[in-house]
């Protein structure tokens, strides 16, 4: 699995042997639920049923979430604080010149949890999927495989950009201890890490370019693959308890 999050994690669990297309419906289906949900609580079930279905069903490594948590869980509650300082209302309490409302708390746990929920079911997808069988189940549905490889080849870009970004971190640490640097100095250095890492990108998607040039690739309006898509039982089921799982929380909220 290597040090990187953004990349697939090989295993042999009910959720690895899904179909790919299966597991993007489901992800589709738990991102329109939860926008459906106007409850806090019912946010959080739907939150804590997906680090139930990581850590249990699909088995990704606790390390691997918790390191994940900035990304899963940072710009959610950046978002989330930002809501619950500007929304108008009753003052729920004070710290100083920091009064939210009532009303601030509530929408900002809103958009925490819609948030957080997003990314966690897109990286669980990331983690439990092989972006190849992605790709082959896009074109089996009727997508261009054009598209479907423009797909591909973004998803597969991205754990190569965080090996990038580590790589460059990791010189620039050793030559001037960034991590110990003041505040301005390691600004810097992060401008630093943004211009090599645009760099060093760019030059792999033009080797990509030619590469793909040179194959012919595009040359032909069909393209055939090696493995061939087929859709799963184990998908179809967990697509099916998700439906009845969000559907039980939509009628919970009507009545409660």
């Amino acid at each position: 699995m290597g040090d990187h999050l953004l990349q697939y994690i090989d295993s042999d669990t009910v959720i690895h042997r899904a179909d790919s297309l299966s597991k993007l419906i489901w992800v589709l289906v738990v991102v329109i639920a939860t926008f459906q949900l106007t409850s806090t609580t019912a946010r959080g079930l739907m939150l804590a049923s997906l680090l139930f279905v990581a850590l249990f069903v699909a088995r990704v490594p606790l390390r691997v979430i918790v390191r994940s948590s900035p990304l899963i869980f940072g710009v959610a509650s950046l978002l989330g604080l930002f809501h619950m300082m500007i929304t108008p209302g009753e003052a729920a309490f004070r710290l100083g010149p920091i009064a939210p409302s009532w009303e601030g708390l509530i929408t900002g746990a809103g958009f925490f949890f819609r948030l957080a929920i997003m990314v966690m079911a897109s990286f669980m997808l990331i983690w439990t999927t092989d972006i190849r069988d992605l790709m082959v189940g896009l074109v089996r549905v009727g997508l261009p495989y054009r598209f479907a490889f423009a797909i591909f080849m973004a998803l597969r870009f991205l754990p190569l950009v965080q090996q990038e970004v580590a790589a460059v971190r990791a010189a620039h640490a050793i030559r001037g201890k960034a991590a110990r640097s003041p505040l301005q100095h390691r600004f810097r250095l992060w401008q630093r890490y943004l211009f090599t890492v645009i760099v060093n990108g760019l030059r792999k998607a033009e080797s990509t370019a030619i590469a793909v040039e040179s194959r012919g690739f595009g040359a032909y309006p069909d393209r055939t693959f090696v493995k061939d898509f087929h859709w799963s039982v184990s998908g179809l089921i967990l697509i099916a308890i998700y439906l009845v799982f969000a559907g039980g929380l939509l009628y919970w909220e009507r009545i409660a």
